[in-house]
Protein backbone atom coordinates (compact mmCIF):
# COMPACT_ATOMS: atom_id res chain seq x y z
CA UNK A 1 0.00 0.00 0.00
CA UNK A 2 1.21 3.51 -0.77
CA UNK A 3 2.41 5.61 2.14
CA UNK A 4 0.49 8.68 3.28
CA UNK A 5 2.58 11.47 4.77
CA UNK A 6 1.75 14.86 6.29
CA UNK A 7 4.28 17.72 6.41
CA UNK A 8 3.86 20.66 8.73
CA UNK A 9 3.79 21.86 12.29
CA UNK A 10 2.48 19.77 15.15
CA UNK A 11 -0.97 21.43 15.08
CA UNK A 12 -1.45 19.99 11.57
CA UNK A 13 0.44 16.71 11.76
CA UNK A 14 -1.11 15.24 14.93
CA UNK A 15 -4.69 14.87 13.58
CA UNK A 16 -3.38 13.31 10.36
CA UNK A 17 -1.13 11.02 12.39
CA UNK A 18 -4.22 9.76 14.20
CA UNK A 19 -5.60 8.80 10.77
CA UNK A 20 -2.52 6.72 9.94
CA UNK A 21 -0.40 9.30 8.13
CA UNK A 22 3.34 9.35 8.74
CA UNK A 23 4.23 12.71 10.28
CA UNK A 24 7.08 14.92 9.13
CA UNK A 25 7.42 18.06 11.21
CA UNK A 26 8.87 20.91 9.18
CA UNK A 27 9.06 24.65 9.27
CA UNK A 28 8.83 27.08 6.36
CA UNK A 29 12.62 26.99 5.84
CA UNK A 30 12.82 23.22 5.33
CA UNK A 31 9.38 22.56 3.82
CA UNK A 32 10.39 22.45 0.14
CA UNK A 33 13.33 20.14 0.84
CA UNK A 34 11.11 17.76 2.79
CA UNK A 35 8.46 17.85 0.07
CA UNK A 36 11.02 17.25 -2.68
CA UNK A 37 12.39 14.23 -0.80
CA UNK A 38 8.94 12.72 -0.30
CA UNK A 39 7.92 13.24 -3.92
CA UNK A 40 11.11 11.53 -5.09
CA UNK A 41 10.15 8.47 -3.03
CA UNK A 42 7.83 6.35 -5.18
CA UNK A 43 6.46 4.50 -2.15
CA UNK A 44 4.63 7.72 -1.16
CA UNK A 45 1.13 7.98 -2.63
CA UNK A 46 -0.26 11.01 -0.80
CA UNK A 47 1.36 14.03 0.80
CA UNK A 48 -0.72 16.47 2.83
CA UNK A 49 0.86 19.80 3.69
CA UNK A 50 -0.15 22.98 5.44
CA UNK A 51 -1.32 25.91 3.39
CA UNK A 52 0.87 28.30 5.39
CA UNK A 53 3.97 26.73 3.78
CA UNK A 54 2.74 27.14 0.19
CA UNK A 55 3.43 30.85 -0.05
CA UNK A 56 4.17 33.08 -3.02
CA UNK A 57 7.98 32.71 -2.83
CA UNK A 58 7.74 28.91 -3.32
CA UNK A 59 4.51 28.68 -5.33
CA UNK A 60 6.07 28.20 -8.78
CA UNK A 61 8.48 25.51 -7.59
CA UNK A 62 5.67 23.86 -5.60
CA UNK A 63 3.40 23.68 -8.65
CA UNK A 64 6.21 22.28 -10.83
CA UNK A 65 7.07 19.60 -8.27
CA UNK A 66 3.42 18.60 -7.89
CA UNK A 67 2.77 18.46 -11.63
CA UNK A 68 5.68 16.04 -12.12
CA UNK A 69 5.02 13.93 -9.02
CA UNK A 70 3.57 10.45 -8.94
CA UNK A 71 2.06 11.14 -5.51
CA UNK A 72 -1.01 13.28 -4.96
CA UNK A 73 -0.36 16.45 -2.97
CA UNK A 74 -3.14 17.86 -0.82
CA UNK A 75 -2.82 21.39 0.57
CA UNK A 76 -4.97 21.86 3.66
CA UNK A 77 -5.80 24.96 5.70
CA UNK A 78 -3.66 24.89 8.82
CA UNK A 79 -4.77 27.89 10.80
CA UNK A 80 -6.97 30.95 10.93
CA UNK A 81 -4.63 32.78 8.55
CA UNK A 82 -5.53 30.42 5.66
CA UNK A 83 -6.03 32.36 2.45
CA UNK A 84 -7.80 29.76 0.31
CA UNK A 85 -4.66 28.57 -1.49
CA UNK A 86 -5.47 24.94 -0.71
CA UNK A 87 -8.96 25.26 -2.14
CA UNK A 88 -7.66 26.87 -5.34
CA UNK A 89 -4.99 24.19 -5.81
CA UNK A 90 -7.54 21.40 -5.29
CA UNK A 91 -9.86 23.13 -7.75
CA UNK A 92 -7.14 23.22 -10.44
CA UNK A 93 -6.30 19.52 -9.93
CA UNK A 94 -9.96 18.52 -10.26
CA UNK A 95 -10.36 20.70 -13.33
CA UNK A 96 -7.27 19.18 -14.95
CA UNK A 97 -8.43 15.63 -14.17
CA UNK A 98 -12.12 16.05 -15.04
CA UNK A 99 -11.76 18.58 -17.85
CA UNK A 100 -14.30 20.87 -16.18
CA UNK A 101 -14.35 23.04 -13.08
CA UNK A 102 -16.71 20.98 -10.93
CA UNK A 103 -16.30 23.18 -7.87
CA UNK A 104 -17.63 26.33 -9.55
CA UNK A 105 -21.09 24.85 -9.78
CA UNK A 106 -20.86 23.75 -6.15
CA UNK A 107 -19.80 27.26 -5.10
CA UNK A 108 -22.54 28.95 -7.09
CA UNK A 109 -25.22 26.63 -5.73
CA UNK A 110 -24.04 26.75 -2.15
CA UNK A 111 -25.91 29.89 -1.24
CA UNK A 112 -28.98 29.29 -3.34
CA UNK A 113 -32.20 28.51 -1.54
CA UNK A 114 -34.07 25.44 -2.73
CA UNK A 115 -37.07 26.16 -4.88
CA UNK A 116 -40.45 24.66 -4.12
CA UNK A 117 -42.33 22.86 -6.85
Amino acid sequence: MARMVVIGHERLTLPFGALGFEMVEAGPADFMGALRGLLDDHSVGLVACGESFVTEPVMQEFKELCSEAQAAVLVVPDGPEAQGTGYELIRSVIERAAGVDLLTSVDEGAGAAPTES
